[in-house]
């Protein structure tokens, strides 16, 4: 079966949305008439009932105590006693006047045969007498082959009534004469629903009136939606068809030029008209635009796997310096925890330990277009230093809106590297020079010593010679005791290595340090790992190292303070970490990169040599270790050593 044109579905689609608009709009115009009707015929029920009801009682309360102080009690005149015959007769002489209503009093067992329930009838009595709260019900019933509304009450038995509808053998002669006794007729109970009064008004004149009032509107209703839709669809001809003609036009222009112009022509050309040409250009287009979505997003892809697998931290931000984006590399150095954390974190140059070099370089990058290979201190979230070469690129991101390209190279360790072969090469040099001044000086002040001594023995000394002998030891003594310091610092002893326990050690010196603190109130606090691995070490020259900043810690330290001593195992590395932490003065920014160079000291006269430290960081990397400070002035330092295990070094000899 051949494919329906988009034109033609548009007419079919159309047609039947407006039938069944027209079609439900005449449902509602039926369904609302006749709840109306059924309205209006309700109010009309309502007045025959209390009619009914007016009678009924006006007999009961008034004519029939009349009647009884008129006649003798045995005696009943039923056409003016009987509240069922008297109403039957005045709705009887309303009907004559009103046609379109019948009235009916009926009982399942009535004395007037004429007021005998029907099936319908009685089946409403028997659900009245079921339910006690159901007294009334209306509705729409069919009879004799006509609709009708229907509305019934209930009649219940009274007390008066029993006169009457009791005992069959005490009913009044009168009503026997009329309708005659059946004596197997039961009595009525009190409070019995014997029976119903009932409406009913035909109602097929008034539903078939509103049937043709809604075929009226489903009729009118349907053409004129016709003739709006007719209008606007030449006016769609008219004004979109010439548009999409247009649109083809264009198609055809921007084209694949992989395909040829024919091979575009040749299905518009079967397509049944501009509807289906232009969903047919639109599918080739969607097709060209998918393929070339594909090769972009596969470039993506490729980018933004390298951009991640890139061992290189790579920053990307925006000419405001917000952070764009950060691979994995670029957050593990700079300390974020995730891409969200650093987008949050505020201007990129925050990264950069002075905000000013960072400002130069991007003035650099807007003049030039890049920067390659920049050194720049930079500084993690948790503030620690960041040696780092930058290459910038100036380029574009999303909408075209420039941004910057950043590549880091981390070269913290090399510099540090260099620091250290710099200072060692640096105190080697000293070390030669300490050794030669050292036993150049030597003698001269051994030649002092002994004429001091001498000049101090003849017996030609006075008290003021004597005193001023004194003196001149006490120097002598000092300038000897920074000689053989010198020695030692340029002496180059053999160093003996075994396996040994860290804690072991530091318990040997720390009973030491304790007595000289002993009288002052400084606390020494232990925080030991609960096990480590055994190091390789000269216990003797690693106890002169924890010695040394001990001894420098407690100095440190005015009136009061804590000293920590902290060890702790570092898996990732295989080595093992001792930190000496105290309370002391802290050390000036200015001075921290000096305290390993010997003679440099900032104690008062006569307190150091300025060899302590120096010696110390001789011995940590003869063990293929490093010693690390931190300190802020006013809060106290922090000296950590690190050395390999035992099962990460070579215990056998010295290094």
């Amino acid at each position: 079966m051949a494919k329906l044109s988009s034109k033609t579905q548009f007419r079919l689609g159309s047609g039947l949305i407006l039938f069944i608009f027209c079609l439900a709009v005449a449902l509602v115009v039926y369904r609302i008439g006749k709840e109306e009707a059924e309205k209006r015929v309700f109010k009309e029920t309502e007045i025959y009932i209390a009619a009914v009801d007016a009678t009924r009682t006006y007999v009961k309360d008034v004519l029939r105590p009349r009647m009884y102080d008129i006649i003798p009690a045995d005696h009943f005149v039923v056409e003016a006693m009987s509240t069922s015959f008297v109403g039957r007769e005045v709705m009887h002489r309303v009907h004559d006047r009103f046609k379109d209503f019948r009235y009916k009093r009926a009982a399942l067992v009535p004395i007037n045969p004429a007021s005998k329930a029907d099936a319908l009838e009685a089946d409403f009595i028997q659900q009245f007498n079921a339910d006690p709260n159901l007294r009334e019900w209306s509705g729409l019933v069919e009879r004799d082959g006509r609709n009708y509304y229907a509305r019934l009450r209930a009649i219940y038995a009274e007390a008066e009534c029993l006169r009457c509808h009791g005992d069959p053998g005490d009913i009044p002669s009168a009503i026997v004469d009329i309708y005659g006794n059946d004596p197997t007729r039961k009595a009525y109970r009190l409070d019995q629903v014997v029976g119903a009064d009932i409406v009913y008004i035909p109602v097929d004149v008034v539903f078939a009136r509103i049937k043709r009032l809604a075929w009226v509107a489903f009729i009118i209703g349907a053409g004129c939606l016709f003739c709006l839709v007719a209008l606007f669809y030449a006016l769609f001809n008219h004004t979109v068809i010439s548009e999409l003609q247009g649109l083809l036009t264009t198609f055809r222009e921007i084209a694949s030029p992989s395909k040829e112009l024919e091979a575009l022509d040749a299905p518009l050309a079967q397509a049944g008209d501009e509807f289906d040409q232009v969903k047919l250009a639109f599918q080739d287009a969607a097709a060209d635009l998918k393929s070339a979505h594909d090769e972009l997003t596969a470039s993506e892809t490729k980018y933004r796997q390298l951009f991640e697998a890139s061992r290189d931290p790579i920053l990307i931000w925006d000419v405001t310096g917000r952070i764009l984006d950060i691979n994995a590399a670029g957050l593990q150095l700079l300390g974020f925890k995730d891409r969200y954390g650093a987008r949050q974190s505020g201007r990129a140059l925050d990264l950069f330990q002075d905000p000013a070099d960072g400002r130069r370089l991007l003035q650099i990058v807007d003049r030039d277009g890049f920067v390659k290979e920049s050194e720049i201190a930079l500084v993690s979230q948790q503030g620690g230093r960041i040696d780092a070469l930058l290459t910038v690129n100036r380029t574009t991101c999303e909408n075209e809106t420039p941004c910057y390209e950043v590549y880091i190279r981390d070269i913290t360790l090399r510099k540090r590297m260099e620091k250290q072969m710099a200072r060692t090469e640096k105190m080697a040099s000293i070390g030669q020079l300490a050794a030669g001044v050292a036993h150049e000086i030597n003698n001269p002040l051994s030649v002092i010593s002994c004429y001091s001594n001498l000049i101090e023995k003849s017996g030609d000394a006075t008290d003021q010679i004597r005193e001023d002998l004194e003196k001149v030891k006490k120097h002598t003594l000092n300038c000897k005791r920074i000689v053989d310091s010198l020695l030692n610092f340029a002496r180059v002893s053999e160093t003996h290595r075994r396996v040994a326990d860290v804690h072991a050690g530091l318990e040997s010196v720390l009973a030491i340090i304790e007595k000289q603190v002993g009288k002052r109130q400084i606390e020494i606090q232990r925080n030991y790992a609960s096990s480590l691995p055994p190091v390789s070490i000269d216990e003797d020259k690693m106890a002169q190292v924890y010695m040394n900043i001990l001894l420098n810690a407690v100095q440190a330290i005015d009136d009061q303070g804590t000293v920590g001593i902290t060890t702790a195992y570092d898996p990732p590395s295989d080595t093992v970490r001792i930190a000496f932490a105290d309370t002391g003065t802290g050390i000036a920014p200015a001075h921290i990169d000096k305290i390993f160079d010997p003679f440099y000291t900032t104690k008062k006269d006569e307190e150091g040599t300025g060899l302590g430290l120096s010696v110390s960081y001789g011995i940590v990397h003869e063990h293929e270790g490093d010693i690390r400070v931190e300190s802020q002035p006013g809060r106290g330092s922090v000296f950590t050593i690190i050395l390999p295990t035992a099962d990460n070094d070579d215990p056998g000899g010295a290094p």
